[in-house]
């Protein structure tokens, strides 16, 4: 086999851990590359919601900050489906150890994504698995947008619920602050 290395052939997907390249510096995930994400998947029929820092963002309608990852939800039935475009369009699986809680992905060119399945639920919200193996109710996606286009996102109640119970980071606290004016508490 010539050209390189014996995985060089496979899809990045599918190559071993080491073979991925790695970056020393954290890439911007842009609202461009978190909505060619969206995209991707939506196009695909996946039932896909956006949630972390830029479901914050999708929440109040503009960027507040920059984002190193995009974070999304997935219905837990179209988790593969959505593994596998995401791997067909540069991306790696680069951590599956918690896979019933999220899976993290990195592109060829370092931007992250973490996918967290949740279980769909007859109202259309959502059972999603913590690290302790408890589960929660999301409630349905609400209407956001990223750069002016519109996208499903976490709900207000969820978003907050998910800053509880870890140490807040600046771009935490950031959120936050947005959550809580939205919320109108002080």
């Amino acid at each position: 086999m010539s050209g390189g290395a014996p995985w060089s052939s496979l899809p990045v997907g599918l190559r071993p851990a080491h073979a991925v390249p790695i970056v020393d510096w954290v890439p911007t995930m842009t609202a461009g590359d978190a909505l060619e994400v969206v995209n991707l998947l939506v196009a695909a029929g996946v039932d896909v919601w956006v949630d972390g820092g830029w479901g914050v963002d999708a929440l109040v309608g503009r960027q507040t900050r920059e984002h190193d990852d995009l974070d999304l939800g997935v219905a837990r039935p179209d988790l593969d489906q959505a593994l596998a475009l995401l791997v067909s369009n540069g991306y790696a699986v680069t951590d599956d150890r918690y896979r019933q809680v999220t899976v993290q992905l990195t592109h060829r060119d370092g931007r992250r994504v973490d996918v967290h399945p949740s279980t769909p639920l007859p109202d259309g919200g959502t059972e999603q698995i913590d690290f302790d193996d408890n589960t929660f109710y999301i409630p349905p996606p609400v209407a956001g947008q990223i750069d002016g286009q519109p996208v499903r996102c976490m709900p207000l109640a969820a978003q907050l619920r998910a800053h509880r119970g870890y140490t807040l980071r600046r771009q935490d606290r950031h959120d936050l602050e947005l959550l809580h004016a939205l919320d109108g508490a002080p």
